[in-house]
């Protein structure tokens, strides 16, 4: 009786964890860790304009009044590529315009935008990026590839801005280490 005992010991003692494990996983017992601080689109735009440059590649569309919202997503779109460091080469900010024109906008507005790569996208473009979950208030991340992938819904606050910049660049450095193109 003493042989079969101490084999059922043994044996409970592999097939027990496996047991708990499968009924952890079957009864959605287990919340699975997320890595990443952005919003992962549930469905990425995919465009060829995007993926002209090669980059890495934060967009934002900017809209016909430039708000708190606004000027906190331009202070990231022109500090995050900086603070990349060794990898800046890889990235790009890039500033979506309907229209060439900003003298409607304030002078504080026009020196932020300096420094950022500015495009001018026609209307179709527009609309997609609209149609996306956050619309045209986020800021975005686009692979070399051209694929609209991450979105940061847009913040009010000086220390939410700069909470988001930092998530944004934290996810964009674990980007570029485990990405081999761009």
């Amino acid at each position: 009786m003493k042989k079969h005992g101490t084999l059922l010991l043994l044996l409970s003692a592999f097939l027990l964890p496996l047991v708990l494990a499968k009924l952890v996983l079957d009864l959605n017992w287990y919340q699975g860790g997320v890595t990443n601080r952005g919003e992962l689109l549930s469905t990425p735009l995919a465009n060829e304009w995007l993926g002209q440059s090669g980059k890495w590649q934060l967009v934002y569309l900017m809209p016909d009044e430039c708000d708190e919202l606004c000027a906190g997503a331009l202070f990231n779109l022109r500090q995050i590529p900086l603070a990349v460091g060794a990898e800046q080469d890889r990235v790009s900010s890039v500033l979506l315009v309907t229209e060439p024109d900003w003298s409607h906008f304030s002078p504080e507005v026009r020196k932020q935008v300096q420094g950022v790569e500015q495009t001018q996208v026609p209307n179709h473009v527009v609309s997609q990026l609209r149609t996306l979950e956050y619309g045209a208030e986020a800021i975005y991340i686009a692979d070399p590839l051209g694929n609209v992938m991450m979105a940061y819904p847009l913040v009010k606050g000086k220390a939410a801005i700069l909470a988001q910049g930092k998530d944004v660049l934290r996810d964009l450095k674990r980007l570029l280490k485990v990405s081999k193109i761009g």
